[in-house]
């Protein structure tokens, strides 16, 4: 009984963050036509270097603490004695780290020429690094209340696209989207720091006693693969800006739709890690095995198709997206669309594989030298070719990345079936999937309807296929949709 409630738990949190992504992804279908017409890529590009900048400051003040924070509220949800005095603590390294980074941000602005004409979207932003901080989004994470985190979430995307439309009317408001998107980004995290009194109490709480060099270590470690990841986000803007700021405008439209297809991918994984980590801290290794196969599967089930589908659909979805002014991201894009799939498999890998079994420091090791690697051929590649070059050097360090901690992960592969033949399917179909689409390609119509046909007859032509191989996935859905009809 108690093994149904947490499918059906884990169910209806796979629901709700199926429907945050959902209406995230068409926030961003609807504001990024609009957006990117109205700014240009100049305006746009300087908003997006200095949205880079500020992503840095809140990477470095908030440490590891997000990733840190879900393994142990997970682990010690039901004990909210143990529960208040951890967040109590993980908020005192917060706040000395964020007011570290204001003094180092204000230093940077007033005494850096190289900041003096971009000032003024350096100080909206750097509302974000405050708003960010206190959030706890990663508590409510691992205590598993997607409900609030559903609600709340709906709440901010509406009341910033109404103010998007009010308020963005020319290319002289780009100030104004850049406060938009601070609210859109943290700006309700207020919310979220008001509502923790519904779980701890912090009046039992006294600093003097509070232990916090203990969670430094862990802290640290995580920190320097979070620092490293965000190379792959956030440098390669910041290394194009260097060289050219109209080009990262180029560069953020297919970089933005990729990580906005990567959040999909990683959709199922997300909602199961609070869950692995408790399923570990208690030893249910049975129910353990079925997460583990069952988000590994997803990942497969997902990355695989869409991958193909953005190299073949590119210049159709750039078109629609960004219109034809920005017809120099195709090219980017396609590079760009072979780390859905390696994004997803270091996903698994290194945050339910290995973080959860406490082993966070082999995926640092990773993604380290992946970090490295993307460096090293963003400073080759991007004077040169600019988006293009900063896109081949992701994909390179995202290839990299993943193959090492396949290396660490070598021992505890064979437990949950890495390695089974039967991911070949998901193989098998995208490859009919994709003679589908290149099929519909062929015909001269807009790209809308393109898009449509792709979607409608290739998502038939991989269901299809995967049906007829008898994949997992297909095989339950099909078991569900016959009890719904049968309780009907």
């Amino acid at each position: 009984m108690e093994n149904i409630k947490q499918i059906k738990t884990i169910k209806l949190n796979f629901i709700l963050n199926l429907i945050r992504l959902f209406l995230g992804t068409a926030f961003v279908v609807i504001i990024t036509p609009y957006i990117t017409r109205i700014l240009g890529p100049k305006n746009l590009g300087k908003v997006e270097y200095v949205n880079s900048i500020i992503t840095y400051f809140i990477l470095f003040t908030v440490l590891g603490i997000p990733s840190y924070g879900i393994r142990e509220v997970a682990k010690y949800r039901d004990n909210k004695k143990k529960l208040t005095r951890i967040l109590a603590e993980l908020l005192l390294i917060i706040l000395i780290t964020t007011t570290i980074g204001y003094v180092v941000l204000f230093s940077f602005i007033y005494f850096n020429k190289n900041f003096f004409d971009i000032k003024d979207i350096l100080l909206v932003m750097s509302i974000n690094i405050i708003c960010n901080n206190i959030g706890f989004e990663w508590f409510y994470q691992g205590i598993e209340d997607q409900i609030y985190i559903t609600k709340r979430f709906i709440l901010v995307r509406v009341l910033t696209l109404i103010a998007l439309f009010l308020f963005v009317k020319n290319k002289d408001n780009y100030l104004i989207y850049a406060f938009i998107l601070v609210m859109m980004q943290s700006g309700s995290n207020i919310l979220n720091f008001i509502n923790l009194k519904k779980y701890i109490n912090f009046k039992d709480i006294k600093i003097s006693k509070l232990r916090i060099i203990r969670r430094l270590k862990p802290i640290f470690i995580i920190f320097s693969a979070t620092i490293a990841t965000a190379i792959y986000l956030q440098l390669d803007s910041v290394m194009i800006g260097n060289v050219n700021r109209e080009a990262v405008g180029i560069y953020i439209v297919p970089n933005k739709l990729i990580r906005m297809i990567l959040v999909i991918i990683t959709a199922l994984g997300s909602v199961l890690l609070p869950r692995i980590t408790n399923c570990l801290k208690n030893k249910d290794y049975k129910n353990y095995n079925v997460y583990m196969n069952n988000s590994l599967n997803y990942i497969f089930f997902m990355s695989i198709p869409l991958a193909v589908s953005t190299f073949l659909l590119a210049d159709n979805i750039i078109y629609i997206m960004a219109g034809s002014q920005f017809k120099e991201s195709i090219l980017t894009m396609k590079i760009l669309s072979p780390i859905l799939f390696t994004i997803g498999i270091a996903y698994f890998l290194g945050f339910q594989l290995l973080y959860p079994l406490g082993l966070e420091k082999y995926y640092t090791y990773s993604v380290i030298v992946a970090a490295i690697v993307n460096f090293i051929f963003n400073y080759l590649m991007i004077p040169k070719y600019l988006q293009n070059g900063a896109a081949v050097g992701t994909v390179i360090a995202e290839t990299i990345g993943p193959l090492i901690t396949l290396y660490y992960s070598r021992k505890y592969l064979k437990k949950i079936k890495f390695f089974s033949r039967k991911r070949l399917k998901y193989f098998v179909a995208t490859l009919i999937m994709g003679l589908v689409i290149i099929f519909i390609k062929k015909f001269e119509v807009n790209s809308i309807k393109i898009i449509l046909y792709s979607f409608i007859f290739g998502g038939i032509t991989y269901i299809g296929v995967l049906l007829l191989l008898k994949e997992e996935i297909c095989m339950e859905g099909i078991k569900i949709i016959k009890k719904k009809v049968k309780n009907t």
